[in-house]
């Protein structure tokens, strides 16, 4: 297939170019490297003659240099953090909503499917907070809750204005397939970690958690003792669904699918921490602020049967392995990292 990934030199994109490319798919990268990290990728895009295009989803000119012949878009572009948008709102809805309208409408111009990256935080955080819940010596667990699936309401505040953004670019997407039959696929994904993720305490914190290990960088945990928990989905799970989707987009055009690790591949910042003492071998630095952040959910957890019952896929990568990937990753690349980081 001819592939276009928009957002194509973030952590996301940048994986799933460099599995379609080896997989024989026809790949094109659109970044506007506004994220720091991103420029990093450049590189191994020329080495492995994956054409990258600098443009900007925002605005409708830059789709002007395109081709029209892709068969699918995956839309990855976004202002990830559910923090930073607090301070500029604005920001946050004109990346994550307006700029997936523009890929939609280029889509449609063009008669490419699109598969969109939205996110578990569509789900109001206080509706997921009063999931009855008790606390053990490392996290919290749900009392009677296996995870939280497509139908579970996503109306009510307290999403954080990043999950405001993606709740609109969300139902856009299905209306666009609705009022015009485009083809779209969304995935509402939880956690997603993996090598070449910039990770920092906004996003991307199971990353950091490695980096932070390496380079002797504090650890702070936000509110919930650090038991608050999240299942993880490595990069190689996720681009493994991906082709799945694309193989069968006529068949799947319009579904809702949350993805994750799902119950099996769950972790707390405290396991986490203790994690990476046990892999690095030393103690870490860490503190406490008892303020959770806003719209933080205690736990999350999706219930991924959806994707695994229409599509077969589930994730074969756990915790510890998936962790061993990304501390390679940052081992051999500590020089690069050495300045984003220090």
């Amino acid at each position: 297939m001819k592939v276009l990934i928009t957002g194509g030199a973030g952590f996301v994109g940048a994986n799933l170019a460099f599995y379609l490319k080896a997989r024989d798919h026809q790949v094109v990268v659109m970044d506007n490297l506004v994220r720091r990290g991103a420029e990093y990728n450049l590189e191994q895009f020329r080495t492995l003659d994956i054409p990258f295009i600098h443009g900007d989803i925002r605005q409708v000119e830059d789709f002007l240099q395109l081709d029209t012949d892709y068969d699918v878009i995956l839309e990855t572009a976004a202002q990830p953090s559910a923090i930073d948008g607090y301070r500029n709102p604005v920001f946050d809805l004109t990346n994550n909503t307006f700029g997936l309208l523009h890929v939609l409408e280029f889509a449609r111009r063009s008669g490419a499917a699109v598969i969109f990256w939205s996110t578990n935080k569509v789900y109001c955080g206080s509706k997921v907070n009063a999931i009855p819940r008790h606390e053990e010596e490392t996290r919290f667990v749900w009392d009677d809750c296996p995870g939280i699936g497509e139908d579970f309401p996503i109306d009510g505040p307290d999403h954080s204005i990043y999950g405001l953004s993606k709740v609109c670019a969300d139902l856009i997407c299905q209306e666009w397939h609705d009022a015009f039959g485009l083809r779209t696929v969304i995935n509402r994904c939880s956690c997603l970690a993996g090598p070449w993720q910039w990770g920092k305490v906004a996003q991307g914190w199971v990353a950091w958690w490695a980096i932070a290990a390496h380079f002797d960088l504090p650890l702070t945990y936000f509110g919930w003792q650090g038991k608050q928990v999240r299942d993880v989905l490595f990069a190689s799970d996720l681009c493994r669904l991906v082709e799945m989707e694309m193989n069968n987009l006529d068949r799947i055009k319009g579904e809702v699918f949350n993805i994750g690790g799902g119950p099996e591949h769950t972790l707390s910042l405290v396991e986490a921490t203790q994690l990476m003492e046990r892999k690095f071998e030393k103690r870490l630095r860490n503190s406490y602020i008892p303020e959770p952040r806003k719209a933080d959910h205690v736990i999350y957890i999706s219930d991924i049967s959806k994707a695994e019952k229409v599509l077969g896929w589930k994730p074969r990568v756990g915790i510890e392995d998936g962790y061993e990937e990304i501390i390679k990753w940052v081992r051999d690349n500590e020089g690069m990292l050495r300045t984003l980081y220090l």
